[in-house]
């Protein structure tokens, strides 16, 4: 291949993966404001003065947040042996691309010896680069990593489902689970025993009428049970 072709096509896989890892970046950054949005709605449940429970309340208008952090589950990881690949086509063949192009053209003539001994060691770099890559399949590669479309067909019974994975991402609050907000009592027969439970915030959130379903994330050893116990009139 000669070095013209070389340069172009070792500076058009830097350019997509420069765009294909913005995307993910914007992906990522697009989650973390999905679930600080999710957090900011989790209410307490207390019993015996203690939160045993975290209740997170979803509803139809909670469908994007959720898509948003499946876009950045699913999203192909970099698997270990291509690491080393796209790390050069962030950094060594950007480099090598602009000594390579310091001595083409007229530039060459201006240049002192020892840019074009880097120039030289450049080309040569690339060269060998973009033959790898073309016998590895980095073009598919770089496919593979560009961010897919939003899932449409996310809802919020795939809460906890790996492809979004509430209770992955917020392990620390306990054990999740998902409890359908008709299962529970009405609201309007949710006593609430000042030396038993605080069930405020719950008991507020199902009056709401705009919530499907609840994950609830239960405090050891405390369980998901224990709260729709506490619920019954």
């Amino acid at each position: 291949m000669d070095t013209g072709k070389v340069i172009a096509t070792a500076r058009h896989w830097a350019i997509s993966y420069s765009l294909v890892e913005a995307r993910r970046t914007e992906v990522r950054l697009d989650a973390e404001r999905a679930l600080d949005t999710l957090k900011a709605n989790l209410v307490p449940a207390s019993l015996g003065g203690e939160v045993g429970w975290r209740v997170l309340p979803l509803g139809a208008s909670d469908v994007w947040a959720l898509r948003a952090v499946s876009r950045a589950v699913t999203l192909a990881p970099i698997e270990a042996e291509d690491q080393e690949a796209v790390r050069q086509l962030a950094d060594e063949v950007p480099e090598a691309l602009a000594e390579a192009e310091a001595v083409s053209g007229a530039r060459r003539l201006l240049a002192t010896q020892a840019v074009r001994q880097a120039g030289a060691e450049a080309v040569e770099f690339l060269s060998e680069y973009v033959t790898w890559g073309l016998e590895s399949g980095l073009p598919g590669i770089l496919r593979r990593l560009e961010p897919g479309a939003e899932p449409e067909d996310i809802t919020v019974t795939d809460a906890l489902s790996p492809r979004v994975g509430l209770g992955s991402v917020w392990r620390g609050m306990g054990a999740a689970e998902l409890i359908e907000a008709s299962a529970l009592p009405a609201a309007s027969s949710l006593p609430v025993s000042a030396d038993h439970a605080d069930l405020t915030e719950v008991r507020s959130v199902l009056a709401s009428g705009s919530t499907t379903h609840l994950v609830v994330f239960s405090t050891a050893p405390h369980r998901a049970a224990d709260l729709m116990s506490a619920l019954q009139p």
